[in-house]
């Protein structure tokens, strides 16, 4: 149990004897006050009104408020200090004293794991969460950042609460698309540039066959016929496959260790290829299969609002979700899951459904399948060749902060200035994509990836170095029992009371799978911080008031922490 629920708890115990609620729906009203003057936690009396067996009628409710039974005669105890009642509204103060000394406690007693602790742990329970998935011979652009960055959030999240977690990056390997690159190869491919910067020149190739296929039709002819070759295992064709795939994946793997994310499995549409007969095998058993008027085969799924979803083309070619279809069957036969994450642009929404419906209906189950969506990053192109990659994204964002951090004498002289402006780098641009919800599109900018002014990474990186500072010059030894009755200023009780929040913040990103809930808070938590430390000094104080603001900044920089782990962010301690 946490902190805050403990004193949440010993509200709802006695209110709910007197209001006819059960204390866990007593909980859901509780909001935390802006001001602590009238108290800590309030309910609306409106909203509790509603939710009682025998509501009171809306012309009586002013009259009921003046009642002794809605003024609640609360009896203090060891959580809280004092009820009353101020306009339509329940007010209750805790006992400061002990709340801060139960919140700073928890976090020192669970360390890494507070935030998630109390939570029950899914032992057992295998998730499969597919992200990043980048397309081979093609350079890792940012148009691939949020899946990345979202899907090895929603692994971290997952991992934090028990789960055991298998990251899979299933690679576009296979293709008509990929067809197309080879015949393109074909006409303008050069071994030497090849060998020099494989994938900028792959992708150069990409663009000029792309704009060559928009006038000539016989293009996506010939692309259709390699890809048949290769389906039918040609030994020219897959050799140049698997040339163009380990390049690929050679380039994605630096910048991949360069954003503080791991996949468990690299994965590929090219090796489900002995799966695509057997759900074949099951969509005909299962009488999902009709003949379309060009020879196609296609799943009818009008009954569901969903339309008609084609499988094989009339050539006996496979699609993506034949293929998706059978990577389905490959991993419940090789890492048996209860739950499957697709971390895909929002666009694919109505292909997942159309995905995850013909799969249930082929297997005969209610499969937990799930898609995780997310707003586009606009003014990108690969077909076009506008595509603004990564790998630029990152190098401008470090050249910015190295040429920020050479304007302050101390950090020019920083040892290891080169790896802090990279990791500052990564964390502006990750908040900077995570800071809203995820289902918002948002238009590529330079000036916004690499900011690093306001409500920023750097700034997050800025609170958690400052609270290392504090500790370092300090030289006191973090203590959970010194005297709590000390942090009794404004700026303290709030800011335990921040820290209290984190665990509620957890399970609520958690529910939603929505990082910007998590980047938010930890915005929030950085300013209470800040404020606190502005007024609360610690070295030079009176021993005792040091031991009790050294705990409580130690318990912010611990909080802090431990939220950007989970968006995947490696707190600097100095900068």
């Amino acid at each position: 149990m946490t902190a805050l629920l403990r004193f949440k708890q010993s509200i709802a115990k006695q209110l709910s004897k007197q209001t006819e609620c059960s204390a866990h729906e007593l909980l859901t009203f509780m909001r935390a006050t802006k001001s602590r003057k009238d108290g800590h936690i309030s309910i609306s009396l409106p909203k509790l009104n509603t939710s009682l067996a025998t509501p009171v009628a809306a012309e009586q409710l002013d009259a009921c408020r003046q009642d002794t039974n809605w003024e609640c005669q609360f009896v203090p105890d060891e959580y809280i200090q004092q009820a009353s009642q101020k306009g339509s509204s329940l007010y209750f103060k805790f006992d400061e004293a002990n709340f801060v000394k139960h919140v700073l406690q928890q976090v020192y007693q669970d360390k890494e794991a507070y935030g998630w602790s109390h939570i029950a742990k899914a032992k057992d329970k295998t998730v499969l969460i597919d992200y990043s998935s980048p397309n081979i011979a093609k350079p890792f652009h940012a148009g691939h950042l949020r899946s990345t960055i979202i899907g090895s959030f929603t692994k971290r999240i997952h991992e934090a609460l028990g789960y055991h977690v298998i990251g899979i990056n299933y690679l576009g390997d296979w293709g008509k698309q990929y067809g197309l690159l080879a015949v393109g190869f074909e006409k303008y491919g050069d071994q030497a540039k090849l060998r020099s910067d494989p994938i900028h020149h792959l992708y150069q190739v990409y663009v000029k066959i792309n704009a060559e296929a928009k006038l000539d039709n016989e293009i996506d002819k010939q692309a259709n016929d390699y890809f048949k070759k290769m389906e039918q295992g040609d030994p020219d064709a897959l050799k140049q496959w698997k040339q163009f795939r380990d390049l690929s994946i050679q380039s994605y793997a630096a910048i991949y260790k360069r954003l503080n994310v791991h996949f468990d499995v690299y994965s590929g549409e090219s090796q489900v290829n002995p799966y695509i007969a057997q759900a074949h095998a099951l969509l005909s058993s299962s009488r999902l299969l009709e003949r379309t008027e060009d020879g196609a085969l296609a799943v009818d799924l009008e009954k569901y609002n969903l339309g008609t979803a084609v499988v094989q083309r009339a050539d006996g070619t496979s699609l993506y979700i034949t293929r998706d279809l059978a990577s389905i069957l490959m991993r419940r036969e090789k890492y048996p899951f209860q739950k499957a994450i697709y971390v895909v642009g929002s666009e694919q929404a109505g292909y997942f459904k159309q995905l995850f419906q013909i799969s249930n209906l082929m297997t005969h189950t209610n499969q937990d399948l799930q898609h995780v969506g997310f707003g586009r990053i606009k003014g990108m192109s690969t077909r076009k060749g506008t595509a603004v990659f990564l790998q630029d994204i990152l190098d401008t964002a470090k050249d910015k902060i190295v040429q920020y951090m050479k304007q302050s004498e101390e950090k020019s002289q920083l040892s290891d200035m080169d790896t802090v402006a990279d990791q500052l780098a990564m964390s502006a641009i990750l908040i900077q994509d995570m800071k809203s919800k995820r289902s918002k599109d948002y238009e590529f900018s330079w000036d916004r990836m690499t900011d690093a002014r306001g409500d920023t990474g750097v700034f997050l990186q800025y609170a958690h170095a400052r609270a290392c500072g504090i500790e370092r010059k300090s030289g006191i030894t973090i203590d959970p029992h010194c005297d709590f009755s000390i942090l009794k200023e404004k700026e303290a009780v709030q800011l335990a009371q921040s820290i209290a929040q984190f665990p509620d913040i957890v399970e609520s990103a958690f529910a939603t799978l929505e990082p910007c809930t998590i980047v938010n808070y930890l915005f929030k938590l950085s300013h209470a911080t800040s404020a606190a430390s502005a007024t609360l000094r610690v070295k030079g104080t009176d021993p005792d008031v040091a031991k009790a603001r050294m705990l409580l900044f130690w318990s912010a920089r611990a909080t802090l922490r431990n939220g950007l782990h989970l968006l995947g962010i490696k707190p600097i301690e100095h900068m």
